[in-house]
């Protein structure tokens, strides 16, 4: 009987130690099971926050598709047109009628400066005398009157009855410069005297009487 129940109670204890040896893998393989594996995402956030932060917001720019942080606010470009395609015509305006182009037409003289003298034309024709007050030969020439005349230094020409409006122009030989001086205004009269230049800045080569006797550098 002894033996018997020396047997009995081996087993018994096998069998009760193998369970406990079991118990607690159980729980372990349960949680195991039961918690979700973690994996690395593969999306990746092409606007992070810190774009928006500061220094970052001052100081770097957002990539392309992003909202626009202040430090790329302000490289932006003002908005344009977008370009015609290539390819591409654009369709001119239909406006109705012809369209006449009227030429540009240079300011007139008073427009753009202030006579240097005022003579009074006697049936619209004007007397001019020019002094040549320089050591230089001066080639002269009323436009559309005469041709291309010489005045030698220190002479002078008196040009009679010339029609207004009327333009003189005066060239130094020795490719001097010249300075045109109003000198007398009278009643159908105006003396000029030519005078030697030292600057090309202000070198004054013709004159243009106007039809009410107003005289201009032109």
């Amino acid at each position: 009987m002894n033996k018997i129940f020396r047997k009995s109670t081996g087993l018994l204890g096998a069998i009760c130690g193998g369970l406990l040896i079991g118990l607690p893998a159980t729980p372990r393989l349960a949680m195991a099971q039961q918690q979700p594996s973690i994996r690395p995402s593969s999306q990746v956030n092409p606007c992070p926050s810190i774009f928006y932060e500061e220094p970052h917001n001052s100081r770097v720019l957002v990539p392309q598709g992003c909202p626009p942080n202040a430090f790329t606010q302000r490289l932006q470009p003002q908005a344009t047109a977008p370009a015609p395609e290539a390819g591409v015509q654009q369709a001119e305006p239909v406006t109705p009628g012809t369209t006449t182009t009227v030429p540009v037409q240079p300011p007139l003289p008073q427009t753009q400066q202030s006579p240097i003298a005022t003579v009074t034309p006697t049936d619209g024709k004007v007397n001019v005398r020019i002094k040549n007050n320089t050591n230089a030969v001066v080639a002269y020439e009323v436009i559309g009157h005469t041709g291309k005349r010489l005045l030698p230094g220190r002479n002078e020409v008196v040009l009679r009855d010339l029609p207004v409006a009327v333009t003189i122009t005066a060239v130094r030989q020795d490719r001097g410069f010249l300075k045109f001086t109003p000198t007398q205004s009278e009643s159908g009269l105006l003396e000029l005297s030519l005078d030697e230049q030292t600057t090309a800045t202000n070198n004054q080569g013709a004159i243009r009487i106007q039809e009410n006797g107003s005289v201009f550098l032109n």
